[in-house]
C-alpha cells in the first residue's frame, strides 16, 4: 500500500508541473540534460506538456528544440575538450561504447549527414554530439545540422501531439521508425554515390 501511495503522489506532482508556471523551464532543463548525458527521451515530456495545454504546442516545441541544441553544443565541447575525463564516463555509464565507436568512425567524411540523422532518429543525439567534438568537426556544420534535425524531430512530435491528441506518442513512435528507415536509406544512397563518384 505504501508503494501505491508513493506512486500516486509522484503522479500528482507530475500532473501539477505540467500546468505550473515553471513548465517551460522544466521542459528546457529536461531537453538540455537529455542532449548532454541523461538516458531519457524528451518526446514523452513534450507530448505531455502539449496535451496539458495544446494552444502552446509551438511554444513548447521551440523551447525543447533550443534547449536540446544548447545541450548538444555542451556535449560537443565535452567531446572536443574533455573527452577522456567526461565523455568516456558518460558513454561507459550507459553502455554505449559500441554505438559511439560506430558513429565516431564514420563522422569525419559524412559529418553533416550523421549529425542530421542523430538529431532526427532514435540514435542518441548525445553520442553524435560527443563524437562530433572528438572528431573536431566544423562547429558551424554541427550547429546547422543539429538545428535542422532537432526542428524536424521535435517539430514532428509537437505537431502530432497538437493534431492527434492523447494518442500522439504511439503515432509518433510508429512514424519515427519509418523516418529512421528513410534517413538510413538516404545515407546509404549518399555513401554509394560518394564512393562510386
Amino acid at each position: 500500500m505504501a508503494i501505491d501511495q508513493h506512486v500516486e503522489k509522484v503522479g500528482k506532482h507530475g500532473v501539477r508541473w505540467l500546468r505550473s508556471k515553471h513548465a517551460g523551464f522544466i521542459l528546457a532543463l529536461i531537453s538540455f540534460v537529455e542532449s548532454v548525458f541523461a538516458p531519457i527521451l524528451i518526446d514523452s515530456f513534450l507530448v505531455a506538456l502539449i496535451l496539458a495545454n495544446r494552444s502552446k504546442w509551438l511554444y513548447y516545441t521551440t523551447i525543447a528544440t533550443i534547449s536540446s541544441v544548447i545541450g548538444g553544443v555542451v556535449a560537443y565541447f565535452l567531446g572536443l575538450l574533455f573527452f577522456d575525463a567526461v565523455g568516456v564516463v558518460i558513454i561507459e555509464t550507459y553502455h554505449l561504447t559500441e554505438q559511439f565507436n560506430s558513429v565516431a568512425s564514420s563522422i569525419d567524411e559524412n559529418a553533416f549527414v550523421f549529425v542530421l540523422i542523430g538529431a532526427i532518429t532514435p540514435i542518441p543525439y548525445k553520442l553524435v554530439a560527443l563524437a562530433s567534438g572528438l572528431a573536431q568537426m566544423n562547429f558551424m556544420v554541427f550547429i546547422i545540422a543539429s538545428i535542422f534535425g532537432r526542428i524536424v524531430r521535435l517539430g514532428l512530435v509537437g505537431y502530432i501531439a497538437y493534431a492527434v491528441g492523447p494518442h500522439a506518442l504511439p503515432v509518433f513512435r510508429k512514424h519515427l521508425l519509418t523516418l529512421a528507415y528513410i534517413f538510413f536509406a538516404l545515407l546509404v544512397a549518399y555513401l554509394l554515390v560518394d564512393y562510386l563518384g
